[in-house]
Formats: C-alpha cells, sequence, structure tokens
C-alpha cells in the first residue's frame, strides 16, 4: 500500500507529501492520522493511515476502545476513517459513531453516512442529527443532500428558513459568519438537489453583499456557478482564521 501511495505523493512519503507541486514535510502524526505543513507555502494536507495500512481497525476494536479513547484519538479517527471505504463493516462503523452523543463526530462522518449507508437510513440518521445541533450545519446538510432522500429538499428548505432567521446571520467576523456560512451551504446543497437557482436569489444576492468578508467569499467560493454575477473570491489573498 505505501508503493502506492509513492507514486501519489512521491518517493519520500511518509516523510512528505507531493501535493499541486507543493512538497510539505511530515508536521505530526496522530493516532490514524498524519498531518503535513509547509510553513513557507503556508499550506497543508492530511493522510490517513489507513490509505496505507500503517493502521487498521475493525468494528469490535472500535467499540471496545472507543470509551477510553482521548478526545484527540476520537478527532483524529473521525478525520481518517473515510479511508475504511470498503472494509467489510464500514457500514457499521458508521451506524455506530452516529450512535454517539457528539455533534463533531456526526458532522465529521455526514457525508460517508448519506453516501454509503441505504438511503431511507442515512436520510433518518443525518435529520435526527440536524435537529440535534444548533450551529456549524454545513456539513449535516450536504450529508442530507448526497442521500437523494425524496424528502431531502424540503428537510433542507425548512433548515434554510431557520437560518435566514438567526440572530446573528448579518453580524460582521474577523475570519467568517459561521450562521451565514451554513446558510450558503445549505442553498449550495438544495441547488445539488436539482432545486432551481432562481428559488433562493433574492437571498443570494444579500448574502453576496454581506458586512462580513469572509462570507461574500463563501459565496463566491460556493454559488457563483449558480450565479455567475457573484464575484470570485481572489483565494491567492484568504488569510486563515485566528
Amino acid at each position: 500500500m505505501i508503493d502506492d501511495l509513492k507514486k501519489i505523493f512521491g518517493d519520500d512519503y511518509p516523510r512528505t507529501v507531493t501535493i499541486l507541486g507543493r512538497r510539505l514535510p511530515l508536521e505530526r502524526e496522530g493516532r490514524f492520522t498524519r498531518y503535513y505543513y509547509s510553513e513557507e507555502q503556508k499550506h497543508g494536507a492530511e493522510v490517513s493511515k489507513f490509505e496505507d495500512g500503517s493502521a487498521s481497525i475493525t468494528l469490535d476494536e472500535l467499540e471496545d476502545g472507543w470509551e477510553r479513547w482521548p478526545q484527540r484519538d476520537r478527532q483524529d479517527f473521525v478525520s481518517a476513517c473515510n479511508a475504511l471505504f470498503g472494509q467489510v463493516d464500514y457500514p457499521d462503523i458508521l451506524r455506530f459513531l452516529m450512535s454517539q452523543d457528539d455533534p463533531d463526530v456526526w458532522s465529521g462522518i455526514a457525508l460517508q453516512v448519506g453516501g454509503c449507508l441505504p438511503q431511507d437510513e442515512a436520510f433518518e440518521l443525518l435529520v435526527a442529527a440536524l435537529n440535534r445541533i444548533h450551529s456549524h450545519s454545513a456539513n449535516i446538510t450536504q450529508g442530507i443532500s448526497a442521500t437523494r432522500h425524496p424528502k431531502a429538499a424540503d428537510v433542507l428548505r425548512r433548515h434554510l428558513d431557520a437560518l435566514w432567521r438567526h440572530p446573528h446571520l448579518w453580524d460582521d467576523d474577523h475570519f467568517t459568519n459561521w450562521p451565514a456560512f451554513d446558510t450558503i451551504c445549505c442553498i449550495a446543497h438544495l441547488l445539488d438537489l436539482g432545486v432551481e437557482p432562481a428559488e433562493f436569489e433574492e437571498r443570494v444576492r444579500k448574502l453576496s453583499k454581506h458586512v462580513c468578508a469572509g462570507t461574500r467569499d463563501s459565496c463566491g467560493t460556493f454559488l457563483s456557478k449558480h450565479y455567475p454575477w457573484i464575484p470570485k473570491p481572489d483565494l491567492g489573498s484568504l488569510g486563515s482564521p485566528s
């Protein structure tokens, strides 16, 4: 497996990875993930150890160890476990993770749930998660969209209406306004389901003029392919959250 990844990331893997012409050194290792970062290029990447076989896990091992793992290992596993796709017990691993009382876990695997579990089951799990979270819903709405469930658009429309009433939707922020980000992503996921762009154009015009620069950039990043009049962000000028 390592030889396969060397063909992708370069002969120095796992000490470095080369991505889009950028050579990134190994910064640190988690239990399930290697983290690469170049200070000079201000660019980073993550590679799951499950991809090269240097980490492995079964459902039984996960269920047995999860409660004893520190939070950093849980977060590390959630970010790495998509590389287990194709493992025979992966659907049950997703079911186990969705049974945890942790919105960060649900958010971290929402897209995999939407794409890997049976449609009705995935839809029900993700709608239940959406009803229990209070912020940072973009990944959950993406997962709901990915189910392609007949009721997905109705659920996302209701969520969009709730976001539009959020008391801090129009606040400025030094990085990005998160309720507005969730709103933009919810619209994008509705459009992915085939809803006509005209339905949201008035709202999108308001979001594209948001006082927060990060929100305006997100609007261009996620919605400009549907609304050509939205300015696209200058990605080279974007900063990082502090």
